[in-house]
């Protein structure tokens, strides 16, 4: 029986979106690691590193119920990932301020800039 595409891709809409979205997470952290594998040693490659790590850890912790529903990640490498991620940010913290003045980022543009100094 031929169903209708449009009916069909309405029911799947929502594994469409997870996927696009995935890809292109996998997009950027391949992008990302290989700038930071290129850059010369450093403190600039070492702060980017973190932000690189931070980045590929928080987007697994973030989906880690799916990877844990499909068999993918254990309760205990779920729990060891979050204590990475916090980690991450304690290491990311202390250069935040050096992070927001190298992009630009005005003032206004922060939700606490106080937080910052």
């Amino acid at each position: 029986q031929k169903r209708d595409p449009g009916a069909v891709f309405s029911q799947v809409q929502d594994h469409v979106v997870a996927l696009a979205r995935a890809h292109v997470e996998r997009l950027v952290t391949e992008a990302f690691v290989e700038k930071v594998r290129a850059m010369p040693e450093g403190d600039e490659k070492a702060a980017l590193a973190l932000l690189c790590d931070l980045f590929a850890l928080s987007t697994i912790e973030a989906d880690r119920a799916w990877f844990m529903e499909h068999g993918r990640l254990t309760v205990q490498r779920s729990k060891a990932i979050s204590r990475e991620v916090n980690d991450l940010c304690r290491k990311v913290r202390p250069l935040a301020l050096d992070l927001v003045d190298a992009w630009g980022i005005p003032p206004e543009m922060l939700r606490a800039p106080d937080l910052l100094s």
